[in-house]
């Protein structure tokens, strides 16, 4: 079947205000923390909520900052609403999509990935089991059906609508169910599909962690794939899950007079991983305090499944090009129309 071809509006508005705000850097008029003076770098984060913001969870319940700098940190609805925050100059570092960074590298050269954040989050729930034997069989039992999603355009359908393609399985974007396709339909976020499945209006859709669990505990759904586990079949990569969302520098902050505080940061992602899974009760009430309003009663497992693991460019760069390169493959404006080279790592 003829694949639709569709712009892709929220990933292109993303693109312009990370590329505005990002170029930016540290505000002009503040000191350079390696120069001996006393002055205190300001450092605005902006993190979209879910399962980004509980990687900064614990930097976000120290309110940590390291010397020299004062850091702020800033949650913002989702990935569709992370461009408006930006867009207002509050952003030196932002965690974004990764495809959207290469996206802007190839535009504009302004930014640079420094390291993977979320290695996957993204599942199917359903109100009934899917029948077959195999991956395949399953997916194809599937048409006939409608599956929502979180976002045309956005990591969660391309990653979907190519693991279809893989399987040859076809897919109209359509609110009209066939037996001869699988229809594809939106919503903005998840708390905008969890009612849906709760009232029965919606049997599958595609959510990130924690929303899952809400939905499976509240709507009497069930967790019917691993998008991650589809990912891996269907492109053949040697590692679990797929670099999902990173994190982005403005090349302001890659002078060399910032190395200590990337480190820095890196050093708090990775040790928040542990930290999160042991403390959820920290997690929720840290980030409600910072304005999320998707994340509270979170539990070891809902964080578990958040696939949090902190990998730096120079080790990540494998499993990045691999994720690109099927996107491009796919779809090349996805990814600004060609897989990035080496210098959109940030190796130290």
């Amino acid at each position: 079947m003829k694949k639709k071809i569709f712009a892709v509006m929220t990933a292109l508005v993303l693109v312009a205000a990370l590329t505005a705000v990002l170029m930016t850097g540290c505000t002009p008029d503040e000191g350079d923390p390696s120069s001996g003076d006393n002055t205190v770098t300001e450092i605005n984060i902006v993190v979209p909520d879910g399962s980004p913001a509980i990687a900064l969870a614990k930097l976000i319940n120290d309110n940590a900052s390291p010397e020299g700098y004062s850091v702020n940190y800033t949650i913002v609805s989702g990935a569709a609403q992370i461009a408006p925050a930006i867009a207002n100059g509050t952003a030196d570092i932002a965690i974004a999509p990764t495809n959207i960074g290469a996206t802007i590298y190839n535009k504009t050269g302004s930014i640079k990935l420094v390291s993977t954040v979320v290695q996957g989050a993204l599942y199917m729930v359903g109100r009934e089991a899917l029948s077959g034997d195999t991956t395949e069989a399953r997916l194809r039992s599937l048409m006939g059906q409608t599956v929502y999603n979180i976002g045309q355009g956005a990591t969660p359908d391309l990653t979907f609508r190519y693991i279809l393609d893989h399987f040859d399985i076809p897919y109209e974007m359509t609110d009209v169910e066939s037996a001869d396709y699988i229809a594809l339909r939106y919503v903005s976020e998840g708390s905008e599909l969890i009612p849906m499945l709760i009232e029965g209006t919606a049997k599958y859709g595609i959510l990130g962690e924690p929303a899952v669990s809400r939905a499976n505990t509240n709507a009497g759904t069930s967790t019917v794939f691993s998008i991650q586990d589809l990912w891996k079949e269907a492109t053949g990569s040697q590692t679990d899950g797929f670099p999902q969302a990173s994190l982005f520098v403005g090349t302001k902050l890659l002078d060399g007079n910032h190395t200590a505080l990337l480190e820095w940061l890196n050093e708090g992602l990775t040790a928040n991983e542990t930290w999160a899974v042991e403390n959820p009760s920290l997690v929720t009430s840290a980030l409600s305090g910072r304005g999320s309003t998707s994340l509270s009663g979170l539990s070891a497992a809902m964080i578990s499944a958040c696939n949090l693991d902190t990998i730096a460019a120079a080790d990540a760069r494998e499993a990045v090009n691999t994720y690109l390169t099927a996107l491009y493959k796919f779809q090349p404006n996805t990814v600004g129309g060609k897989v990035p080279d080496d210098g959109f790592y940030y190796v130290g």
